[in-house]
């Protein structure tokens, strides 16, 4: 399917685990955060099987009325190790300089909270890459719906269209560029039978496809 796609105006990237690794951290959070409430700790592939919804979302389904005091307590675990955690995906560097030579608007729709998105941002020296930055919380909803996307495509001063690519790892990621009527794209080694949308396994594949295609454009 990555055959048909055209050179895109602007791509907007997910951010946990889709430029960054952050799913160690995320891990050790949530089974902290989990054994403060008396809760069994998950395995890594549960909390990746699970972590896709932002936390206002996910928090009142895993701690009933206890959700906001759980949720305060996971971000200040995450407050104070997430800069120190923070890895950047193999070849994203590359990836990110190559489409800010070719003038390709670039954003981040995160289900990240918002404050720790842009710390995160900044303490990578990546700002300048990035002409929008949009994380959980800012949009009425967060993703599946497309919100947030129409959102930062609003704060860019474009619209919706198979010309703007969202790519993100998670189910979450596709159905809101699908739902914003942007181009899905998904990425990741783990993703298995992603065929219905375009599929690149990791940054390094992306960077060649989009090599090739903005020598071709087509």
């Amino acid at each position: 399917m990555l055959e048909s796609l055209k050179k895109p105006n602007a791509i907007l990237f997910d951010w946990d685990n889709t430029l960054v690794n952050t799913w160690p951290l995320i891990h050790q959070a949530i089974n902290v955060t989990f054994k403060e409430y008396g809760l069994k700790p998950w395995s890594l592939e549960k909390v990746k099987a699970n972590a896709h919804e932002s936390s206002r979302e996910a928090f009142p389904k895993l701690f009933g009325s206890q959700w906001q005091e759980a949720q305060k307590f996971f971000y200040q675990y995450v407050h104070n190790f997430h800069l120190e955690a923070l890895e950047a995906m193999p070849g994203v560097f590359s990836l990110l300089s190559f489409l800010r030579q070719e003038n390709i608007i670039l954003g981040v729709v995160s289900n990240k909270r918002s404050d720790l998105l842009k710390k995160e941002i900044q303490h990578l020296k990546w700002s300048d890459f990035f002409h929008v930055v949009v994380g959980a919380g800012e949009a009425e909803k967060d993703k599946p719906a497309p919100d947030p996307i129409n959102l930062a495509l609003v704060r860019v001063g474009l619209t919706a269209s198979e010309s703007i690519w969202f790519i993100g790892d998670t189910i979450v990621d596709w159905q809101a560029a699908q739902a914003s009527g942007c181009q899905p794209m998904a990425i990741g080694e783990e993703i298995q039978n992603q065929n219905l949308i375009p599929y690149v396994a990791d940054c390094h594949q992306l960077y060649s496809f989009l090599v090739n295609l903005c020598k071709d454009p087509h």
